[in-house]
């Protein structure tokens, strides 16, 4: 509900403006003539989410689970292959795009098999061309047969119309779990001159990912696999993780670096997508740690099944954003969501940064008026410009205007003089649940690192109850200066941050409600604030 604006005297008007003082302040606007655009209401309103995603993509109908994008140099796009979930045993369907800011199409290519059958069920895959025909790899899944899991084959002309092929599946050998053997990755690895095959598995105890060779796509031997270790010393044919099932495997090579991607299915704060770095395809697979310590995720518990796909210039990483706002009984988020991607980047020891995609930031080129609503506590405001410090043992905040439709909100954030500041949504009239996209620069926290968390909290000054939902390391630049870009779509929001820091949380309180920008401690100045639309 819009609120009647008033006009003020002028002197009233004036002193309201170069007030700053502790305590709620209610303060004009700077550009009358655009008053019109703002809603000023401050009342909480609840969205029925629907209908499909745009920038995040999911389907008008169902949602998206583990993607499997493929790279076409024929008609230079990206198809991102997904299971789809709409309580159908997850047939593989297909989006397309050529920059991840805009898809196409909603097209069903591969079915889940009949009754009783092996791919009954439909599980995580990969494609690749051989020739002038495309291969699907995939897993076929009953959990009624012995085994449970076997490896199947599909082939295609035009990535669209698919033929599933009886040739011989491949299963788990004695010494791998006979039902616990999916997600088929295979590329060409020019190290050996053929394709491989990994597998994810368990072998003795511990998460494995065996491996296969071939030379026509058609007969494959087994080669030797990869497995978990936490010992402190990673020999050859190891991984350095404590991952129970490495999930999604992809393996690709930029420049003389290997890396292995893969999600850590352990249900813990660390349910995420991984990788390591190694300089050959056999490893040994590190976490790559330089002086900056070692981050070794590219996302929060809000990006999981993450495969990636290349134009041979820039590469991309694709995973899904759950449904669900918090962990079921299981201790997991619920399966399957929307597609989440982010532009990875290679830094010069070749640890990789998640950081936005060029034409998602292009994307959202139109400026959005914006009001500051209110203040709470010390905050000074010039030409959209605020400094805002915290009071002594409380938080202090400016609350802006909800936004109405897809926005990515950009700033710089000077936190020389602050460790503890960050964003919070939902904050309406009932502020006894809000969320907050907290920056915590020290290493006192439980994961002794500089973190991005998201917080579930019940007031909005920040000091009564507060629920850790999500977390990312953060790397703190020496100056403590941070661009940061907020990509909102409805209840989703992705935070990127000097493009080498992902942050993707399910908030969705956040849809159409007030937010703020606040500081928990010391001062934090913000400049270069712009809403935009797409």
């Amino acid at each position: 509900m819009k609120t009647n604006l008033h006009l003020f005297p002028a002197l009233c008007f004036m002193v309201l403006l170069t007030s700053c003082k502790s305590g709620e302040q209610t303060l004009p606007v700077d550009n009358p003539e655009d008053t019109v655009s703002v809603d000023r209401s401050t009342s909480c309103t609840s969205v029925q989410e629907g209908g499909p995603f745009q920038t995040f993509y999911k389907p008008q109908q169902g949602f998206v689970g583990d993607p499997m994008p493929y790279y076409n140099a024929d008609d230079k796009k990206y198809y991102l292959f997904y299971l789809y979930e709409n309580a159908n045993r997850h047939p593989i369907y297909v989006t397309k795009t050529s920059d991840y800011a805009t898809f196409e199409g909603f097209t069903g290519i591969l079915s889940a098999g009949t009754t009783g059958s092996q791919d009954e069920w439909i599980g995580t895959g990969s494609f690749i061309k051989k020739d002038q025909t495309y291969y699907c790899f995939y897993t076929g899944h009953n959990g009624n047969l012995d085994p449970a899991e076997k490896v199947m084959v599909a082939t295609s002309t035009d990535l669209l119309n698919w033929t599933k092929q009886p040739a011989p599946t491949i299963q788990a050998v004695a010494g791998y779990d006979q039902h616990n053997f999916r997600d088929p990755q295979v590329y060409w690895d020019e190290s050996r001159g053929s394709y491989v095959m990994l597998v994810t598995t368990r072998k003795d105890g511990k998460g494995a990912i065996a491996r296969y060779v071939s030379a026509d796509l058609n007969s494959w031997s087994a080669i030797t696999p990869m497995l978990a270790t936490v010992a402190p010393t990673v020999g050859k044919y190891e991984i350095e993780t404590d991952a129970e099932i490495l999930e999604c495997p992809d393996i690709f090579k930029i420049g003389d670096k290997w890396y292995l991607t893969f999600s850590r299915i352990n249900r813990d704060e660390h349910r995420k997508t991984f990788y390591r770095i190694a300089d050959s395809p056999d490893g040994p697979w590190k976490i790559c740690r330089d002086a900056d310590g070692h981050h070794e995720t590219f996302d929060g518990l809000y990006l999981y099944a993450g495969k990636t796909a290349t134009d041979g210039t820039t590469r991309y990483l694709s995973g899904w954003c759950s449904t669900g706002q918090t962990v079921n009984s299981n201790n997991e988020l619920p399966w399957s969501g929307s597609l989440i991607s982010h532009k990875l980047v290679q830094g010069p020891t070749g640890r990789l940064y998640p950081a936005i995609p060029v034409a998602v930031n292009d994307k959202f080129n139109k400026e959005v008026v914006f009001e500051k609503l209110n203040a709470v506590g010390n905050v000074a405001e010039n030409n959209k410009k605020y400094s805002i410090t915290a009071q002594s043992g409380a938080r202090s905040y400016a609350r802006f205007n909800r936004n109405t439709s897809a926005v990515k909100i950009s700033l710089t954030i000077d936190a020389s003089q602050s460790n503890h500041f960050g964003f919070s949504f939902g904050a309406c009239d009932d502020p006894s649940e809000q969320y907050s996209i907290a920056f915590d620069l020290t290493a006192t926290n439980r994961w002794n690192m500089p973190s991005l968390f998201m917080n579930r909290e019940s007031d909005a000054g920040g000091t009564g109850g507060k629920t850790e939902l999500n977390f990312t390391p953060l790397i703190v630049p020496a100056d403590k200066v941070f661009d940061v870009k907020i990509v909102i779509e409805k209840s989703i929001c992705v935070v990127y941050v000097n493009n080498n820091v992902a942050f993707t949380n399910r908030i969705y309180k956040m849809d159409q409600n007030p937010w703020t920008i606040y500081a928990d401690q010391g001062t934090i100045k913000v400049n270069a604030m712009k809403i935009e639309k797409s």
